[in-house]
């Protein structure tokens, strides 16, 4: 199967349908967060089907239907990885974790009061002697 293009957010459906996403039948394609910027892939789903992905334009996102025939899906769900989460207090704490990570030019996602980015243990000994105190967890990803 060839996908060229997004034709949906599950969120959207299940409004639409104003159903639960028990109602679907979803086959997962699990993509970690740097493979959902790619434009082109070949990939397996969670049941075994093989999908080359060609999007004309864009990229990936968590929840984007990538495929559907009545109530089957292809759902776009973001691998758990190891990564980073540095619990931020402060403007300042917030600061120095995105001083640090921005230095080893790594992807970041901000929470109101915890910054995210992949595991890497010598980000998270410089952090740490920041004075901040990075816990590294499994978790998606998808800044």
């Amino acid at each position: 199967m060839i996908v060229t293009k997004v034709i949906g957010k599950l969120a959207d459906l299940e409004q639409i349908y104003q159903c639960e996403k028990e109602a679907f039948t979803i086959e997962q394609l699990h993509l970690s967060w740097d493979e959902l910027q790619k434009r082109i892939l070949r990939k397996t789903t969670d049941v075994g089907r093989d999908i080359g992905i060609q999007l004309e334009s864009g990229h990936l996102h968590p929840g984007d239907i990538l495929y559907r025939e009545e109530n089957h899906l292809i759902v776009v769900k973001v691998k758990e990885e190891a990564v980073l989460v540095v619990p931020v207090g402060n403007m300042r704490e917030m600061g120095l974790a995105a001083h640090a990570i921005g230095n080893m030019h790594a992807p970041i996602e901000l929470k109101s009061d915890f910054v995210i980015t992949p595991y890497n243990q010598v980000l998270q000994e410089q952090l740490a002697k920041l004075g901040l105190y990075p816990v590294k967890e499994a978790g998606a990803f998808a800044p």
